[in-house]
């Protein structure tokens, strides 16, 4: 037999659904999330909550330091994978 190299072998197979785990892994774009990012009503939503959020801290930073304490409060922005996690 020839030594041709056969893309039938075992070991040369890539399994089933190898890229899509390693993109979910890697955090890459997922469909619901390009539908959500095209969606102006959700992403208006989420940029108002995340001024929402903004204003949140600076008050509770102000009530703190009002209190004495040198604490501070720093919140996360959210992201649109935030709400497709679990999807």
């Amino acid at each position: 037999m020839s030594d041709k190299k056969s893309y039938m072998n075992q070991s040369c197979l890539i399994t089933e659904g190898f890229f899509s785990k390693l993109k979910k892994l890697i955090g890459l774009s997922s469909k619901e999330e390009k539908i959500l990012r095209k969606n102006s009503k959700f992403m208006k939503g989420l940029k108002s909550l995340n001024s929402d959020l903004v204003d949140l801290e600076k008050s509770m930073n102000d009530e703190l330091k009002m209190m004495g304490s040198k604490k501070k409060i720093k919140f996360n922005k959210l992201k649109v994978n935030d709400f497709t996690k679990g999807i």
